[in-house]
């Protein structure tokens, strides 16, 4: 099959097709030129009959007749709604990165859901003869689903500042009924300003039974052995 420079040189409409056998089912596969290439496989329709249609190239300012498949221009009548929602998502498609493959769906579902919403509201509006002007676009729509669905969560208690009132605390107090926390022993004073006992509740923290022992025995102050281990 010609490449898409062989079919430049040789201008707009020009095409070229092959046609082969797979499974018992014959393919026509159809490269068209236009503005560029354009690939089509199809198990019903060919190039032939082709007819034309009109074109406004830039350079010539002026319309002419391009050839163009069969294959082509029932594409063109039968084209609708995968390809119309895919161009509506591509315009305003939710950007959030993540590594995460599931988010990606869920944000396409979101998207198509819009969409999908937004075209229903269009057939709506012209069954009821609203203009065009007085139609939401899909910018417009989206930006109003999403205020819709942040209003419509419930409103977070707003919290004062300051010190409590009295009769708040009171409020609290009968509200809620919980037992009375147990109040840690306090250690003596010569445990408590022992600076070795502070090493120790440093380490205390992240270190096993065993490590604190080897510190006990090799870096640290003597400290009863019962504290170590209990």
């Amino acid at each position: 099959m010609k490449n898409e420079k062989d079919l430049s040189k040789e201008g707009r409409g020009s095409m070229d097709h092959r046609v082969a056998e797979v499974d018992g089912v014959e393919l026509c596969a159809v490269r068209w030129y236009d503005n560029k290439a354009v690939n089509c496989l199809s198990t019903l329709y060919g190039c032939q009959p082709a007819d034309s249609v009109e074109r406004w190239p830039s350079k010539e300012k002026s319309h002419i007749q391009v050839v163009r498949p069969n294959i082509v221009k029932a594409y063109n009548q039968h084209m609708g709604g995968v390809d119309l929602i895919d161009m509506l998502v591509s315009l305003y498609r939710i950007n959030g990165r993540s590594k995460k493959y599931y988010t990606k769906i869920i944000f396409h579902l979101i998207d198509l859901s819009i969409v999908n919403g937004w075209l229903v509201y269009r057939r709506h509006c012209s069954q009821l003869d609203i203009q065009k002007r007085d139609t939401m676009s899909l910018l417009s729509f989206r930006i109003t689903v999403a205020e819709s669905m942040l209003k419509s969560a419930p409103p977070t208690p707003s919290t004062k500042r300051g010190r409590p009132s009295l009769d708040s605390t009171s409020n609290e107090n009968n509200q809620t009924t919980t037992s009375r926390a147990v109040p840690n022993s306090i250690p003596p004073s010569s445990v408590r300003l022992d600076k070795s006992s502070l090493a120790y509740s440093y380490f205390k923290r992240s270190l096993s039974k065993f490590w604190l022992y080897w510190l006990y025995k090799n870096l640290l102050f003597e400290m009863p052995t019962t504290s170590m281990l209990g």
